[in-house]
Formats: C-alpha cells, sequence, structure tokens
C-alpha cells in the first residue's frame, strides 16, 4: 500500500528496504522455500530469488541457508523475519486506519481475545462504548493467553482480554471479572444449590482443560479423588461441547458457561482455582485515541452495568 522503505545502514552508503522486499522475505521464511513463496505471490521463481539476493546484499549478512528444498534462517534473518512481521502489520493496521477514516469512522481498535471469553462485563462495556462512539470500529485478533501477550508485545494489538495466571511484567491491566471454576454436564445430584465441593466429583468422567490441568488435578486429588480423565483438550469451548454430548463432566472457567446456557453446570467449591479476566496493554505504551478511549472507559467504570 505504502510506496515507502526503511533506511538502513551509517552515513556512508546508505541503502532502502522498501515494504515490498519484506513481504517477499516474510512470505519465503513463512512457506519455508524460494519456489512455494514464489506460488502464495503469485510470481515465478527467479524474480523472488534475485530479490532475496538483493537484499541480503543491501542488509550486508546471510539470512538465508539455501538447502535442497527448504531455507533455514541464520541468526540475521531470525532478527530481521521479526522485525519485518512487525513492520507488516503495522502497514495492515495503519491502512485498515485510514480506510476506516475514509469511510468517516475515528479509526479503529486493534483489541485481541482469548476464545474462551464469555464475560459479561466486558461485552456489556464494549456495547455501551459502541453506542457512545458508533464512528469507532473494532478489529479483532483471537488467540490464547500467550499468543495475545506475543500480540501485544509485538505491537500487532493495542489491547488484549486475557486470563490469569500468565506473569509479564510489561503489561498493566484492569480486572473485569473474577472467575470460579465449574463442572458442567452430568453432575451430583445434592440438595445444596451453593458452590459443588470438588468430593461430589467422585466417579464422574471428567474433561480438563489444559491450561488447567495440573492445578485441577492437584485440587482433585487434595479432595481425595482419583481423577477419571476422559479427555483433554486446548480450549474450554471443547470441553463443553463434549460435555454437552454427554461424555463426561468439563471442569471450566464460569464466564464460558453463556455459550452453552441449555448445560447444566454449578460452581465449584475451589478457591485455589479461580482466575481473573483482565483488560491489559502495554505499560506506557502510546495507544491510539480510541483505543485509550476504550481502555479509559473501563478503567473508570463508565461502562459498567
Amino acid at each position: 500500500m505504502f510506496p515507502y522503505g526503511i533506511w538502513m545502514g551509517g552515513r556512508q552508503g546508505r541503502q532502502q528496504m522498501e515494504l515490498r522486499q519484506l513481504e517477499c522475505f516474510a512470505a519465503v521464511v513463512e512457506e519455508g522455500s524460494i519456489s512455494a513463496a514464489a506460488r502464495k505471490l503469485h510470481m515465478s521463481q527467479p524474480p523472488l530469488s534475485l530479490r532475496m539476493h538483493q537484499l541480503e546484499a543491501e542488509c550486508g549478512v546471510t539470512l538465508f541457508v539455501r538447502g535442497a528444498r527448504q531455507i533455514t534462517l541464520t541468526e540475521a534473518g531470525n532478527l530481521l523475519f521479526r522485525y519485518a512481521r512487525e513492520i507488516l502489520e503495522l502497514e495492515t493496521a495503519a491502512g485498515a486506519d485510514l480506510e476506516s477514516l475514509r469511510r468517516g469512522r475515528r479509526g479503529n481498535i486493534r483489541l485481541g481475545l482469548i476464545s474462551s471469553c464469555g464475560c459479561r462485563e466486558l461485552y456489556d462495556g464494549i456495547r455501551r462504548f459502541h453506542t457512545s462512539h458508533p464512528d469507532i470500529s473494532f478489529v479483532i485478533r483471537e488467540g490464547n493467553t500467550f499468543d495475545l501477550q506475543e500480540d501485544i508485545r509485538e505491537n500487532r494489538i493495542e489491547l488484549a482480554v486475557i486470563r490469569t495466571p500468565y506473569r509479564d511484567a510489561s503489561l498493566e491491566h484492569i480486572t473485569l471479572r473474577t472467575d470460579p471454576m465449574a463442572a458442567a454436564g452430568a453432575l451430583p445430584g445434592t440438595d445444596d444449590e451453593g458452590p459443588l465441593p470438588l468430593r461430589a466429583l467422585t466417579g464422574f468422567p471428567l474433561i480438563l482443560y489444559r491450561r488447567w490441568e495440573s492445578l485441577q488435578r492437584e485440587a482433585l486429588e487434595a479432595a481425595g479423588i482419583t481423577p477419571d480423565v476422559v479427555c483433554t483438550c486446548d480450549d474450554a469451548r471443547t470441553a463443553l461441547q463434549w460435555a454437552s454430548e454427554g461424555l463426561g463432566t468439563a471442569l471450566v472457567p464460569s464466564s464460558i458457561l453463556a455459550l452453552f446456557p441449555d448445560l447444566s453446570a454449578r460452581e465449584l467449591d475451589a478457591p485455589e482455582l479461580v482466575s481473573s479476566i483482565h483488560l491489559v496493554r502495554k505499560k506506557d505504551a502510546v495507544l491510539s485515541e480510541s483505543a485509550e478511549l476504550f481502555y479509559r472507559s473501563f478503567r473508570t467504570g463508565q461502562y459498567k452495568s
């Protein structure tokens, strides 16, 4: 989209690296070979190979070790790829923001969301924010907590909604919800309507959410239960889908139960299995005006129910 480049080198013999070169370089890395990248870019192989040789000459380093079937990045190649990916992501974001402004909007908020986010507090806030600022749109990137932490560090997104536990001193956060763990699916019949003791799950086939698996097993064993685990999965939605098919009892964060409203569920009496949902930003980051407005609205409680 932009015909500009980035300057490299000192005062002597500066070279300009163009965005098109970076796009070609990223394609070669992602596809694993010149030939595969050429097909993806809809160009022939010799011009692409020439571009890569020119890029190495401009950088003054070897970026690839060329094998018979695929390329391997050198240390310099890995470094350039990290920057290339960030530059291209920012170029895409800039294009989207300019297009948004062209259409009369004030811009986009680049927001990351975990897949297990059925957080009512978040969506109530988004709905009220959108009512107040209908000229601001959202560009959503989905992933797990660790993927989104990386995305925010690399400036691919400005804000993210992630779940504890995580370790990242570079982030500041607003707590949107404290989320107890719940059992969903087949449940023991009890007269008590309060939180379900873990020991009540004795003998029930269990479906565990992998991120919490070790903590869940420890808590179950501390309650005197030897877990009968029929499935361990990477997504809480998958755990609930299995439970809805009658394959076991899923142990998942309670906020995601809203995605399966017809599934029987009870919160667990297990304080060691409580997590929180955070809206995070990089500390001291300069956000777009739209993202700053959105983040500040949650900090001040402007859009709380």
